[in-house]
C-alpha cells in the first residue's frame, strides 16, 4: 500500500495522489485564514442598512457605542461619509487613489449653496476629514442639491439627494444607539443604524 502523497503543480495548486491530506491542508489553511477576520469583527462590529442613494452605519467597538455615519459612492472611486458622534458631526472623504501626507492639513473651500467658508481639512494616506462645527451650514446639508469641496486640485461634488432623510436616520441612529447605553449598562444594545 503506497502512502499519499501531495505535490505542486506547475500553477502552484496542490495535486492530490490521494485526497485525504490534502483536504486536510486546504481545511487548516482556511482555518488560518478565516481566523483573524474572525477576532476582527469581535473588536469592531457595524450595521448598515440603504436611504436613497446613502448607506448608514451604526458602529460599536466592543460593547460601546461608537458612531453612525452615512455615506455614498462619488465619481473617480471617492467615498463621502458624514460621522455624528455624541460629540458633533465630522465630514470624511476618502479614495484608494489619492497619496495623501498623515498629518497634513490642506486648505479648501466649503461650498454649499449660498453658503460657503474655507477651512483645512487633516490628512491621512487615502482620505481627509473636518468637523463641521457650524450649526447653520450642518442644517444646510439636509436641503441643499450639493455640497462642493474646492481643493487646490479639484473640486469634489458630494450630491445630497435623500439627505434629509439620511440626516433624520442619522440623528436617531446615534439618539437610539447613545441612549441604550445610557439607560440601562446591564443590557447590550440593539446594534441597529
Amino acid at each position: 500500500m503506497t502512502r499519499p502523497t501531495l505535490r505542486e503543480s506547475d500553477c502552484g495548486r496542490c495535486e492530490v495522489a490521494r485526497s485525504a491530506p490534502c483536504v486536510l491542508a486546504l481545511f487548516a489553511l482556511a482555518a488560518v485564514a478565516v481566523a483573524p477576520s474572525a477576532l476582527g469583527q469581535a473588536a469592531k462590529e457595524s450595521k448598515a442598512d440603504a436611504i436613497g442613494p446613502w448607506e448608514i452605519e451604526a458602529t460599536f467597538k466592543g460593547d460601546k457605542f461608537d458612531r453612525c455615519s452615512i455615506n455614498r459612492s462619488l465619481q473617480d472611486d471617492i467615498v463621502a461619509t458624514f460621522v455624528r458622534t455624541g460629540d458633533g458631526l465630522a465630514l470624511e472623504l476618502q479614495s484608494p487613489n489619492w497619496k495623501l501626507q498623515r498629518g497634513e492639513s490642506y486648505p479648501v473651500k466649503m461650498t454649499l449653496g449660498p453658503l460657503s467658508f474655507d477651512t483645512d481639512v487633516a490628512a491621512e494616506p487615502n482620505s481627509v476629514s473636518m468637523e463641521i462645527k457650524d450649526k447653520k451650514f450642518e442644517s444646510g446639508l439636509r436641503s441643499a442639491n450639493a455640497l462642493n469641496v474646492v481643493a487646490a486640485g479639484a473640486t469634489i461634488k458630494v450630491p445630497l439627494d435623500r439627505s434629509a432623510d439620511a440626516f433624520e436616520r442619522l440623528e436617531k441612529c446615534v439618539a437610539k444607539n447613545d441612549q441604550a447605553v445610557q439607560t440601562n449598562p446591564f443590557v447590550a444594545p440593539a446594534r441597529q443604524p
